[in-house]
């Protein structure tokens, strides 16, 4: 027989009976909302999840990220702090008279050493080259890199003006072991070129508007227009600096460059009204509080007690303009801004937009919106590692107590000269304080007496003494600290232009510099790394994206005439990026040009043997002289002239023998073989593809002068991209 069933209300009144409460079941709520383009499910709580996850990830670099502070705070001191403004006496009057703790001179060797080495490491943007294996795509390599390299160096959008951005990476990362690029791509129909388009179609609507609810309905469409526009950009390729605690990293993951990392969350301020504006149209009542502000830009001194940064305060519900320094509550609104995270999911390759003041819900969600091959946006700049994690303090936080050595020094120095110079005393059994004044009062332009007692002299009689602290100069003495500082900062004598001393030996030189250079070139591979892992990027997106028309007004119209768009799959599977190593570096510096004088010697012995020599001397002319400039016309025609035959140049052609016009062979053409000696001096400055081949037929068996001759006499050779 079946169990019978008990009906609901019957178990209901059973339960009060026995003192128990009784709990219905409440309607079903949704556990998600539809966001975003492509209508993407998000459950009710992924807020929840990702903000313990950001906890998480700043909990895991707190140590670091107060050293971090700690340098960058040290790089920015500067020596207005014990100055006073006067016109006509110098400024450091500040708690110096006495014996305190006061540092009143000081000497920022932090600010010193990364100011020195930013132009050792970087110059110029590097040149970056993409090659392909296929043949077809070849001359679609040839556009992309000239298009990249042209859009890394320009300002203008489509522009990125990157030499900026990554000067500013460096000295953080000279500071901190760590800095961020983000990159992103502005479509057309986001972009601050097509805002412009739309509010002058709403302005002519507007005038042809014939009622008054059709005017209001215009009007709120320019408003919110208004709002947007103002944070903006133009469509193409975006590049950002970001701070090393702008971007939190999953800590699970181990590369330094967060390669195997699950997920990244990259912090921002955007404007509230912009938010509004884009994301929160129609929106429902439960879902408002993810579109509230929560700082407000500064302005002048009337700021809260409460603040995150230099430039924002944080915003409270009741907060009112005036409070803020904002006269009218229109102003105030603009300089509401929401800060923001913009999750990188790696897991669902899915990227949502959160307020950091209320996690509810995201405020969007996007699918995948750039398609890169690393899916992160983010490119770190690391100069070394550590064996405790990806995740490090910078060389500055190795050298502070260094730095405050040096400054403790020199303010006991200064202290010393104000010593001696006005902590003056006179024997007062022997002289009135009158004639010692008189004395001291200096030059008045008139004769003084003086009461001298018989034989004494003035200066028995008023005289200063040196500090007790100048007892122990030895201690006083900044070299061992500058040298220690040296040793981690790899800014040496060398870099900042000091003179070595006078029995310094020249192979003491040799190996000073010697080791400067390595522990550049070593950073300098690193930020040319680095910008490549950029480059590719803004490659990739470029090639997904930029069109033919915007294409032809960067590189020419003829030479993006076979410009077309590929799909991420195509894109991988077709190029490769590299960057040419040492592209980084001042080209014309005075070693260069010395260097290149030297090269232009060497090889000017071989112009009769092969002119395709001509070539080699003008590229490197050209690399190390600004003076020099040679377009892509002239090379062609320097090319063209060299592959020309004699005849057809209009000389007269030789006569049987190799005699020009039956005389003796010109001593141009009394060819000599190269002795060993110059053939390992051309060797050390040819490039590297030119040893290697000289190289593989010496190996064969073929002579050295021989096999010299042949690649310096080979057709000069298209690059392959």
């Amino acid at each position: 027989m079946a169990e019978e069933q008990i009906p609901q209300e019957v178990e209901d009144n059973i339960s009060r009976s026995i003192g128990e409460e009784v709990s219905r079941p409440k309607k079903r709520q949704p556990t998600y909302q539809v966001l975003g383009d492509s209508k993407i499910p998000v459950s009710s709580k992924t807020g929840e999840v990702w903000k313990d996850r950001l906890r998480m990830g700043q909990k895991g670099t707190e140590s670091v990220a107060e050293a971090w502070s700690e340098a960058m705070r040290y790089y920015n001191n500067d020596q207005m702090g014990h100055r006073l403004a006067s016109d006509d006496v110098s400024g450091n009057t500040i708690g110096n008279q006495r014996l305190n703790d006061n540092i009143t001179q000081s000497e920022n060797v932090v600010f010193s050493n990364v100011t020195t080495m930013v132009p050792a490491l970087y110059a110029r943007n590097p040149k970056v080259e993409f090659s392909t294996g296929n043949e077809a795509s070849k001359e679609q390599a040839t556009m992309v890199e000239r298009l990249v390299n042209d859009l890394l160096v320009r300002k203008s959008k489509p522009g990125v003006g990157l030499k900026k951005k990554a000067k500013r990476c460096i000295v953080t990362t000279l500071l901190t072991n760590r800095s961020w690029l983000t990159i992103n791509w502005i479509s057309k129909e986001d972009s601050s070129e097509q805002a412009l388009v739309d509010l002058q179609n709403l302005a002519k609507k507007l005038e042809k508007a014939k009622d008054a609810k059709a005017i209001r309905e215009v009007e709120g469409q320019i408003m919110a227009l208004e709002d947007t526009i103002d944070a903006l950009s133009p469509s193409g390729p975006e590049v950002k600096f970001k701070l090393p605690t702008d971007v939190v990293v999953d800590p699970a993951a181990m590369e330094i460059d967060g390669s195997d990392a699950h997920w990244m969350i990259v912090l921002d301020y955007l404007p509230t009204s912009f938010l509004k504006a884009k994301y929160a149209n129609k929106v429902k009542d439960e879902y408002k509080s993810i579109f509230q502000p929560s700082h407000v830009m500064k302005l002048g001194d009337k700021l809260g007690d409460e603040h995150e940064d230099v430039d924002f305060s944080l915003f409270k519900d009741d907060s009112k303009a005036k409070d803020f320094g904002f006269e009218d509550e229109t102003s105030f609104e603009k300089a509401q801004m929401t800060r923001v995270a913009f999750v990188w999911d790696k897991v669902t390759r899915r990227v949502l937009l959160f307020n950091m003041k209320d996690w509810k819900w995201p405020i969007w969600v996007w699918d995948d919106p750039l398609r890169l091959d690393t899916f992160f946006p983010c490119y770190p700049l690391v100069f070394f590692e550590s064996p405790a994690g990806p995740v490090t303090k910078g060389e500055v936080s190795y050298y502070l107590d260094q730095a405050d050595a040096i400054n403790e020094i020199s303010d006991e120095m200064r202290r010393a000269r104000r010593w001696a110079r006005r902590n003056i005393f006179f024997d007062s059994n022997r002289i009135s304080p009158e004639d010692a004044q008189a004395v001291l009062n200096g030059d008045d332009g008139t004769a003084r007496g003086v009461d001298l007692p018989e034989g004494a002299k003035i200066t028995d009689l008023i005289f200063s003494m040196p500090p007790p602290s100048l007892q122990f100069k030895d201690i006083f003495d900044k070299e061992g600290e500058y040298a220690a500082v040296d040793r981690i900062s790899s800014v040496g004598e060398v870099l900042r232009g000091s003179q070595f001393k006078t029995n310094t030996t020249n192979r003491a030189v040799d190996a000073n510099v010697s080791a400067s250079n390595m522990r550049i070139d070593e950073k300098s591979d690193e930020i040319e790394d680095w910008i490549g892992c950029v480059a590719w990027g803004i490659a990739q997106l470029c090639l997904m994206n930029m069109d033919q028309e915007t294409v032809s007004g960067i590189i020419g119209q003829e030479a993006a005439a076979e410009w077309t768009n590929m799909t991420p799959e195509e894109i991988r599977s077709t190029f490769t990026p590299r960057v040419v190593g040492g592209t980084s570096k001042k080209p014309t510096s005075k070693a260069k040009k010395e260097e290149a004088l030297e090269l232009g010697q060497v090889l000017g012995q071989f112009v009769s043997i092969s002119p395709t020599v001509v070539i080699i001397m003008l590229k490197v002319m050209q690399e190390a002289f600004d003076e020099v400039t040679i377009t892509e016309e002239e090379w062609q025609q320097i090319i063209d002239s060299i592959q020309t035959p004699p005849q057809q140049q209009g000389q007269a052609p030789q006569q049987e023998g190799g005699q020009a016009g039956g005389g003796e062979p010109a001593p141009e053409q009394q060819l000599q073989k190269p002795n060993e000696e110059q053939i390992n001096q051309i060797l050390s400055k040819m490039p590297d593809e030119a040893k290697q081949a000289v190289v593989a037929l010496i190996q064969q068996g073929m002579p050295p002068q021989e096999a010299l001759q042949q690649v310096v006499q080979a057709p000069p050779q298209q690059s392959v991209n």
